[in-house]
């Protein structure tokens, strides 16, 4: 089983055998390729209880909590 370097240079090899008027397919072909495997790794992000037990519960009246620090500078 060839390494990935390995196969990398060999890609390479070959891309230098492509014509120039099929260079913009190979282009496009590995722009396909790497949009489908981001779309696979994006898993979603869940913020949901981030901020649980963080001490903001206690803040009733975020505005009134704002101003009062304002007031302290």
């Amino acid at each position: 089983m060839q390494s990935r370097a390995m196969k990398k240079i060999e890609i390479n090899k070959k891309l230098s055998l492509v014509s120039e008027d099929k260079i913009d397919e190979v282009t496009d072909f590995i722009e396909f390729i790497l949009s489908k495997s981001k779309i696979q790794n994006r898993r979603p992000v869940r913020l949901r209880g981030v901020w649980k037990n963080k001490g903001f519960e206690k803040i009733k009246d975020m505005e009134a909590e704002l101003k009062e620090i304002k007031k302290k500078r």
